[in-house]
């Protein structure tokens, strides 16, 4: 009897030790110019998110583990799986509001399409990306009303090697490159293409940006800390 006693009072301690939000795992896009990035795989994740993602933990007292570069569709799996705490920049959609719990808003992100300088007067709006030839990052979501627009309007190829994509649009084997319209003008000024893309105005969309986290996570429990602690520091984001 004392020895099942023992047992399950071991057990009972596991339990509650694992259920303890002493460490966030977090991950993030590494294609997100100056939100959220890395400059190869085995490089360190960097960017705007990373600085205020590490603030924000710092102030509610739980340390950081950044994972490995594994791809942005199999990071919201990790998240259902509980295998990862937080996703520290994305956008919202319902499919994601369903399966998620989101913070507050840490910033906004414009997104638009990058064109060709020799076809810009092909693209004047949305509809004009109709019948043309478009590439996107894979796993990006610009928000539902873009993105139910998109899957009956447009041919849209997602790849996840976003100066292969710069490139294609710059040799005219792809019409235009759908990203975040002040990370791409950042992006593409540091390449040998710099005079010869332009991104398209309007934007196709404005969005809050969130840290995203799982359901399961221990962390959940300090919520209302991490949103106070962005809403101390987001203006730096």
């Amino acid at each position: 009897m004392l020895r099942l006693l023992t047992l399950f009072f071991s057990s009972l301690l596991c339990a509650t030790a694992q259920a303890t939000c002493e460490q966030i795992r977090v991950n993030g896009e590494h294609n997100w110019f100056d939100v959220s990035y890395r400059v190869n795989a085995q490089a360190p994740l960097q960017g705007l998110a990373v600085d205020l993602a590490n603030r924000v933990f710092a102030e509610v007292g739980i340390d950081v583990e950044y994972q490995a570069m594994v791809p942005w569709k199999r990071q919201f799996l990790q998240l259902e799986t509980g295998d990862l705490d937080v996703v520290i920049a994305a956008f919202y959609n319902q499919q994601r509001g369903s399966k998620f719990v989101f913070s507050e808003a840490v910033g906004v992100e414009y997104s638009t399409a990058f064109i060709h300088k020799e076809q810009s007067a092909a693209f004047s709006g949305l509809e004009s990306l109709q019948g043309k030839r478009g590439i996107q990052m894979l796993g990006s979501s610009f928000g539902d009303q873009f993105d139910s627009y998109a899957k009956q309007n447009l041919t849209i190829s997602t790849m996840d090697d976003l100066d292969r994509a710069i490139k294609l649009i710059a040799l005219k084997r792809a019409d235009y490159l759908l990203y975040a319209t002040h990370g791409g003008r950042l992006k593409i000024a540091d390449t040998e293409y710099a005079d010869v893309l332009v991104d398209m105005q309007p934007s196709i969309s404005e969005q809050n940006i969130y840290m995203v986290m799982s359901k399961s996570s221990p962390c959940l429990e300090h919520l209302d800390e991490i949103n106070r602690a962005i809403r101390r520091n987001r203006d730096d984001f």
